[in-house]
């Protein structure tokens, strides 16, 4: 195996260990003391713009959704699931990152769109596990991972 092959070999086994090591170590900071707890980060674009488009979670908030107080309107029901909602409003964008207390048909990868009058969209999206409500998660590391393997095998066949 040539220098150069071995060097992208190692790149790619490095971004492979990143992609998959990372979220291994996510569901690794669970609190097992606690039944059917969910943990989810908790944000609001509109005051911490970490909290956006692309998601910058290693400062923010995060809340065992289990501990938190009932709702109100929902007293008997405790959040089970994470959710990430995007608004846009007159060409603004908000994200809010939070619990979830009813579970519903766009769990886990769908999202659900809606549009309106006055330049209004949004999207709400949920999911179940820990740390879930980051949006895609493997997106830039997969992207890298995809380059690097193209540059491998074009290198190779020159």
């Amino acid at each position: 195996m040539s220098y150069i092959n071995r060097k992208y070999s190692t790149a790619i086994l490095f971004l492979i260990f990143i992609n998959f090591g990372g979220s291994l170590a996510e569901s690794s900071n669970s609190d097992e003391s606690i039944p059917n707890h969910i943990l989810c980060y908790q944000c609001n674009s509109a005051y911490d713009p970490r909290c956006g488009d692309p998601f910058e979670p290693f400062s923010l908030g995060k809340v065992n959704c289990s501990l938190l107080s009932p709702l109100e309107h929902l007293p008997d029901i405790r959040p089970t699931i994470c959710r990430k909602n995007v608004q846009k409003v007159y060409g603004k964008v908000r994200v809010v990152r939070g619990c979830g207390y009813l579970d519903d048909e766009y769990l886990d990868g769908k999202c659900l769109y809606r549009s309106g009058t006055f330049n209004v969209l949004a999207q709400y999206c949920s999911c179940r596990g820990d740390l879930c409500n980051t949006g895609n998660k493997h997106g830039l590391v997969t992207a890298l991972l995809f380059f690097s393997i193209t540059a491998l095998f074009y290198t190779t066949s020159l």
